[in-house]
């Protein structure tokens, strides 16, 4: 469970200005020992590092604001380097020169001794110009969702988790993504590659039951781990309407819009129908207090096997895991929007991965 957070007014994002987030800002006591004077707060350096590198193409920045061996998970890959990062990024420009990026949402936790954690929710449109990892370049307009999880201390990044809609980016740029994901697949079987998460998924010890968290109930943190807990592990799939406002508006992984309570629980029954032994982890929470209502943000991780025909097509029964990231947006006590993205891409590339060939041992 979180600290409490330092005290200070904090930047705020939703339905401000660029040119209002960029002007330089006082500071309001919010602790950031070891930060450059510049940045009044933590929401206040995430922003301007962040369009300074991507709008202003000042790439070298990067060198700045990241350690030098900075680790960066996604969704089957980790680097450890910042030249990764710096690779990773002039690549990306290459294939989208005109991306254009709004923050959505930053929530935050953490101290300046620790480490200061954000999630940063943005959304990109762009045009794919220059070659892709998925082929070459299409024309195509993309728009898609992203999501960074930062820990930064010092004035630099030094662990990021980072989330994109890759699913959405496939299908617009035109490519099948099952064609693409078995090709990804072939090759790493050929490279000898593997996934940087390891383990086979385990639904519950023995044949013990799933059984309600063992944590207070009170406060918002609280209250989301239970519902999430509850309805994933537990497929209690009922309390999610006394969770989310009867009209909620879901802005779903692969470009999906859901709209309102019967749409959110079906998408969970196919994520369950697919992954029947499917185990949810609760692996980060923070929130911010935003012009319009409480942003909670909640990295999760899910392992199962896929056995379960429908959502990611016939059943393989092959182990996967998957890394995402939900904000959710509160008016009052229920959830009125909501950001989830996890890439169905590297699902997928997983479902598709070639068998490892016995040992002599096995």
């Amino acid at each position: 469970m979180n600290q409490a957070k330092p005290g200070g007014e904090v930047t705020r994002v939703r339905h401000v200005t660029t040119e209002a987030l960029l002007a330089p800002k006082q500071s309001n006591g919010f602790p950031m020992r070891g930060f450059d004077d510049e940045f009044a707060d933590i929401v206040d350096y995430i922003f301007k590092i962040t369009h300074r590198i991507w709008a202003d193409r000042s790439v070298g920045q990067i060198y700045d604001y990241y350690d030098h061996a900075c680790q960066v998970y996604t969704a089957y890959d980790v680097t450890t380097s910042v030249e990764d990062v710096v690779n990773g990024t002039i690549a990306m420009m290459q294939s989208f020169p005109d991306r254009e990026s709004r923050f959505l949402n930053v929530a935050w936790s953490g101290d300046d001794v620790e480490g200061y954690y954000t999630s940063h929710l943005g959304f990109s449109q762009m045009t794919n110009v220059g070659p892709t990892p998925y082929g070459p370049a299409t024309g195509h307009r993309v728009r898609i969702m992203h999501c960074a999880d930062c820990v930064t201390r010092d004035n630099r990044i030094f662990r990021e988790w980072l989330v994109r809609d890759n699913g959405a980016v496939v299908r617009q740029l035109g490519f099948d993504i099952h064609d693409l994901a078995r090709r990804l697949a072939d090759g790493d079987a050929a490279a000898g590659r593997a996934p940087w998460f390891v383990g086979e998924p385990e639904r519950a010890p023995g044949q013990m039951l799933p059984r309600p968290l063992d944590r207070p109930k009170e406060g918002l943190e609280n209250r989301i781990a239970h519902v999430l807990h509850d309805a994933w592990n537990r497929r209690r799939l009922d309390v999610l309407r006394s969770f989310y406002a009867a009209g909620v508006n879901v802005h779903m992984a692969g470009g999906r819009e859901i709209t309102g309570t019967d749409g959110i629980v079906y998408h969970f029954i196919q994520m369950l129908a697919a992954f029947p032994d499917a185990l949810f982890s609760i692996d980060h929470y923070c929130d911010v207090e935003e012009t319009d209502g409480t942003i909670a943000a909640v990295r999760w991780s899910i392992r199962g096997h896929h056995r379960g025909d429908g959502l990611f097509g016939p059943s393989s029964g092959r182990p996967v895991y998957i890394l995402g990231i939900s904000h959710f947006r509160f008016e009052g006590d229920r959830v009125a929007e909501e950001w989830t993205i996890y890439d169905e891409l590297a699902i997928l590339r997983q479902i598709y991965a070639q068998p490892k060939p016995l040992s002599k041992e096995d």
